[in-house]
């Protein structure tokens, strides 16, 4: 959650967006690195996922918005 919440307070949706996009076609990001490509994907598209939610008023704070994330894998672990 470390890196998450680095991320989300440093960039905006857009960028962590735009660095998905780029991680997706060259393999590579200005963001963040993780040691597979699986796990720099699923950091980069939770910080986004909070990072969103901030920017949409849905999240009053970064836990808040972890909180909210973490809810919501949980219930896609349920549907399964």
């Amino acid at each position: 959650m470390k890196e998450i919440r680095e991320l989300v307070e440093k960039y905006s949706h857009v960028a962590l967006e735009a660095a998905i996009d780029q991680h997706i076609r060259e393999g590579t990001n200005p963001c963040f690195t993780g040691e597979t490509d699986e796990e720099t994907m699923a950091i980069l598209s939770k910080a986004s996922f909070v990072r969103k939610l901030m920017d949409e008023g849905k999240a009053d704070s970064v836990t808040d918005g972890i909180r909210q994330l973490a809810g919501s894998i949980r219930s896609l672990g349920k549907a399964t």
